[in-house]
């Protein structure tokens, strides 16, 4: 995920030295805005996600967008401050899910501006000037008092303009000061339509698709300059695009974007037309995504294998989820879906036929009849090549009851660090787990999945998870829970 740029604000930084002062308000230079971190770490299918993205710099209020579909199941909320939270527990496995996030501040250029110096002390009258040039469209504008006016609507972006003022009193006595004036870009004037990028139909590998277009507009009140357009992304080469925008575009305008898919491999593929150009919102990017066919008709599943928890003797687990795709030119059609002894399965596969480039789910439960280690494989039968295509599966039958140890598995929200909070409230040590599961939070510390209840939500300051959950008797449950810490 890469960084986005801002909307930003005019800033004047005064600093009263000698006998100049500022008044009418206070603005610091402000820093750039940025976003981090510059890239997110993977999920694992059925595990809590979590990950913390945070605005620096800029002024406040923020905005957020989001350019792209995330991972199925998984949200992207803002909070009221200069964070937003991506979160969910992804139920569709994914490869190179290619999305954007935007954030920007409440500046804008192209607002009136007017900011008061004033001189203290001396003989009036005084006379004032200004020894360097103003940003553009800024006026200098003394009164017959002690004050001084910078004024005007700002139309060029220009950073670290440096001048200095010069106040002379009547007795020649004089004060000088120097300051630094950003004026930073407008707010982003680029529109993209489709919002939501260029999505193709599955393609033959090896094949070029019909084209699709992506008109950018500028609703600004100035040209646009772009700087260079290109592809980027995990797939990019599977693309090919040509712009009809040139290197200006005048306000109002519009112009056309251009793009075919020629897959070169099965399954989804995604790239991004990148567009750099002279706003604030620069890079802008465009999503490209399509489906790689092959002839025939085609069985792929979205894992190799599913682990199941710890789970009791005679009762049931959660549903893991796997999607059978078809990506063949001709449908699939199903012979059927069968799963060893200890496991089961309900789907959405119809028993019949899979069109091209469609796909079902099918859900698999955990029910040990034993103690122990328990495994066998998931069978797909089908007129595709390389039937019956398999998935091991795998859990461990136990006859000591999972229980909660009284505290909370969370996010701090602070570096991505997870701890153990006692919470005897929302997680009772001893109550017995309703739905225990290993669970990674996607912790930079500790590494790794702990054993939770997934159907208890707890929650603490700055802090949000779910109930931790030990293996064995409610009696050694709360002796267990100190280990944990």
């Amino acid at each position: 995920m890469k960084p986005i740029v801002r909307s930003i604000t005019i800033i004047f930084c005064f600093i009263s030295v000698a006998v100049l002062s500022r008044c009418g308000g206070s603005r610091e230079a402000v820093p750039p805005l940025t976003i981090s971190p510059a890239s997110l770490p993977n999920g694992t299918l059925g595990s809590l996600y979590s990950q913390t993205i945070q605005a620096a710099g800029g002024v406040a209020p923020f905005t957020w967008a989001v350019n792209g579909a995330l991972p199925h199941n998984l949200r992207f909320v803002p909070d009221a401050g200069n964070t937003a939270a991506i979160s969910g527990t992804p139920d569709t496995a994914a490869q190179g899910v290619v999305f954007t996030i935007k954030v920007t501040d409440s500046g804008t250029l192209g607002s009136l501006y007017s900011q008061t110096i004033q001189a203290a002390g001396g003989v009036a009258p005084f006379t004032w000037a200004v020894n360097s040039a103003l940003p553009h469209n800024r006026r200098f504008v003394p009164d017959a008092g002690n004050t001084a006016a910078i004024s005007g609507t700002p139309d060029t972006a220009a950073q670290g303009v440096v001048f200095t003022i010069k106040v002379t009193d009547s007795a020649n006595q004089s004060a000088t000061q120097s300051y630094t004036v950003s004026i930073l870009a407008e707010a982003d004037t680029l529109s993209f339509s489709p919002a939501t990028g260029l999505s193709f139909s599955p393609q033959l590998i090896g094949t070029v698709s019909p084209t699709q277009a992506e008109t950018v507009t500028n609703n600004g009140t100035s040209a646009v300059a772009i700087n260079r357009i290109g592809l980027t992304g995990t797939n990019a080469t599977d693309f090919s695009q040509i712009s009809g925008c040139g290197s200006s575009l005048a306000a109002g305008a519009n112009c056309s974007l251009t793009a075919t898919f020629t897959p070169s491999q099965l399954g989804p593929r995604s790239a991004s037309i990148t567009i750099t150009d002279s706003t604030v919102g620069s890079p802008h990017s465009v999503s490209l995504s399509g489906v790689g066919l092959t002839s025939g008709s085609n069985a792929t599943l979205s894992a190799a294998s599913l682990t199941f928890a710890n789970q009791v003797v005679g009762t049931t687990s959660p549903t893991q989820s796997l999607t059978l795709s078809n990506y063949g030119t001709t449908p699939l059609t199903m012979v059927g879906i069968a799963v060893t002894a200890n496991f089961g399965e309900t789907d959405t596969c119809g028993g019949s036929k899979i069109a091209s480039g469609a796909s079902c789910t099918i859900n698999v439960t955990f029910t040990p009849s034993v103690a122990g280690s328990l495994n066998g494989p998931l069978s797909v039968s089908d007129n595709a090549p390389g039937s019956p295509q398999t998935v091991s599966l795998s859990g461990t039958g136990t006859t000591n009851q999972d229980t909660l140890t009284g505290y909370c598995w969370s996010d701090s929200n602070i570096n991505n660090i997870c701890t153990l909070v006692k919470d005897a409230a929302e997680c009772p040590a001893g109550q017995p787990a309703i739905s225990p599961n290993m669970v990674s939070l996607g912790c930079f510390f500790p590494h790794g999945s702990r054993l939770v209840d997934t159907s208890r939500r707890c929650h603490s300051a700055n802090a949000h998870g779910y109930c931790a959950v030990v293996t064995g008797s409610s009696a050694s449950a709360a002796a267990a829970s100190e280990s944990l810490r």
